[in-house]
């Protein structure tokens, strides 16, 4: 099991000012982001059950769902550093 996202740290450097370090914390989001789950989760399987009343053969919004929330939670550890001559941007997810 993976655990979701706690912080992002992020580091904005540019060549002519002082960088700008945010700390930003993401495990605040999490109750808001359960509750709006809950309710798409409520509402994928309402509609993979029309559908699949309707005889319609692909009906998987659950799975794409679930899958969505699985890939967000491997997003922790992820290290993204971009620059070029003027300005470099690093951020982590903890």
């Amino acid at each position: 099991m993976s655990v979701p996202p706690m912080i992002l740290d992020l580091t904005v450097a540019s060549s002519d000012r002082r960088p700008v370090h945010l700390w930003l914390p993401l495990f605040l989001l999490w109750p808001l982001a359960l509750v709006l789950g809950v309710l798409a989760l409520a509402l994928t399987i309402t509609a993979d059950g029309v559908l699949l009343a309707l005889g319609r053969r692909y009906h998987h919004y659950t799975v794409l769902l679930v899958r969505s929330f699985e890939a967000l939670g491997e997003t922790r550890g992820m290290v993204i550093r971009f620059s070029n001559e003027k300005t470099a941007v690093d951020m982590t997810v903890q």
